[in-house]
């Protein structure tokens, strides 16, 4: 309850400032702060980073779960608060860059008995408060004329390399592209990192890249320092720049990658659980290749966007052949002469679902080790046997508050897989994907959701999230109420 109030309290904060900004031109005007570094130091520079976020969540999570015929009393509305602060040091020449972060995270409130976003902290780490320390990120990067390697512990977004300098293009890459498949998992409180390399190769017109991995611990765990080395990550990826200029205001990119999970876990599928449990010990090996397109054309009074996307899967999902797919197709439209700069855009996004339970393929697109959130702010669902067909539009009133409303009309792809929920493996334990039966139904909610983002100052950001689903017959069937509710009220401080 405590926080439902200071979420409607950072909504009047937020139009307050908004509105004395325009009122005054403050954001607009605000002063620029120099970064905290010094330079000539061993002939190159040193740079220290700081950054605090903290975050107060609400969820509403579809009342009790229905498990056997019966209600099962659970948490289901509860309030928890996260912080997270990182603290970093780097070094960089021309040549050589050295970077080290640490991260303390700590989560308080977190439901006992619950269901939803906040049980799943719990489900990782059995205690109501939870507080830790670890290395996030410690690499080393070598560069020299369009190549670069970095070595040791970094963040990886899949999609977010050879950005497009159109800002439009670069939203695309960024916020519809990048982290489907492989991600940092920042909406979480603790994160994900991965230890390796990356290899990289710009030209003016393309870039290159390749990586090999092993993730983490992290997301929902707070124990966050090991890595996993049963799970293994590897790909390489082309990209078309938007300076090409035989194909002008377009970006582009192919790509393969491959996932390893050796773990001795029972895996989340829509075969029955003696069967999965029969099969724990056997390797997952999921090859997935692919591309992305994107064009903006320049009109009189604004812009059009047309992106695409395309993955198909195959390998192994332990004894069963993995035959899978992805897709999304987007346009959007931007008033850039218009108060607030209006984008309207509208698409649809398919993950595929398995369709037999007793074939000898499994079907579901598996989403590797993704930041599921960006897709799906209110996390009851990811894009893995989905149906998303959606309207967004994004408003910025002044240079420094964005505005985001998405309505989702969301289906499962197949009525004899599971509704799946969750962003990968988090330990060696936990298998990262948690399927509730969908009873041979496919309609599974109307989403509405607002988000806003107000930069206060140049280090300075207030983010808010309100999202509320109108649940259909998938959720129906599997909680006592259909409709829930999930939102959050984030400070950001950048140094």
């Amino acid at each position: 309850m405590k926080l439902r109030v200071f979420g409607w309290v950072g909504v009047g904060l937020v139009c307050f400032l908004s509105a004395r900004a325009q009122a005054t031109g403050q954001l607009s005007s605000a002063p620029e702060v120099p970064p905290l570094e010094w330079r000539g130091i061993g002939g190159g520079t040193l740079r220290l980073s700081l950054s605090e976020r903290l975050r107060g969540e609400f969820v509403d999570w579809f009342g009790d779960p229905r498990i056997s015929g019966s209600v099962q009393p659970r948490e289901s509305r509860y309030d928890f608060v996260g912080h997270k602060l990182q603290l970093g040091v780097g070094w960089r020449s021309e040549v050589v860059e050295l970077f080290l972060q640490g991260q303390n995270t700590v989560l308080a409130g977190l439901p006992r008995n619950g269901v939803g976003v906040g049980s799943v902290y719990v489900a990782n780490t059995p205690d109501r408060t939870q507080a830790t320390v670890f290395v996030r990120q410690g690499w080393l990067r070598l560069q020299h004329e369009g190549f670069s390697v970095a070595l040791g512990r970094q963040l990886y977004r899949d999609a977010g390399q050879g950005l497009a300098r159109d800002p439009s293009l670069r939203w695309i890459q960024e916020t519809r592209w990048s982290q489907r498949l492989i991600g940092p998992f920042d909406y979480t409180h603790t994160g994900r990192s991965f230890d390796g390399a990356l290899f990289g190769l710009r030209a003016p017109t393309w870039e290159l890249s390749a990586f090999a991995f092993l993730p983490t611990f992290g997301g929902f765990e707070t124990d966050a320092m090991r890595n996993l080395p049963e799970i293994r990550v590897a790909g390489v990826s082309a990209n078309l720049l938007d300076t090409s200029a035989a194909l002008p205001n377009t970006v582009g990119r192919v790509f393969w990658s491959l996932y390893q999970d050796e773990r001795a876990l029972v895996v989340t599928d829509n075969r029955p659980l003696n069967r999965r449990r029969q099969s724990v010990g056997q390797m997952l090996e999921i090859h997935t290749l692919g591309g992305n397109a994107a064009h903006v054309l320049a009109l009189p009074e604004g812009k059009l966007d047309l992106s695409a996307f395309f993955y198909g899967q195959v390998g192994d999902w332990q004894e069963l052949d993995q035959r899978a797919y992805a897709y999304g197709i987007e346009a959007g439209y931007k008033w850039e002469a218009a108060w607030a700069s209006p984008w309207l855009r509208a698409g649809i996004n398919v993950g595929s679902g398995d369709s037999d339970p007793n074939d000898g393929t499994h079907g579901t697109f598996f989403q590797m080790l993704p930041t599921a959130w960006q897709y799906a702010m209110f996390p009851f669902f990811n894009m893995m046997n989905n149906r998303d067909v959606f309207v967004q539009s994004v408003l910025a009133p002044t240079p420094w508050w964005v505005l985001r409303f998405d309505w989702h009309w969301l289906q499962v792809d197949q009525a004899e897989d599971v509704l799946y929920s969750g962003g990968g493996a988090t330990s060696d334990s936990f298998f990262g994907y948690a399927g509730l039966p969908t009873e041979g139904e496919t309609q599974l909610a109307h989403l509405l959701q607002a988000y806003s983002t107000v930069r206060l100052h140049p280090n300075a950001a207030l983010n808010l999230l309100y999202a509320h689903a109108f649940g259909q017959a998938v959720l129906a069937q599997q909680f006592s109420s259909p409709d829930g509710n999930y939102g959050f009220v984030e400070m950001q401080l950048t140094f």
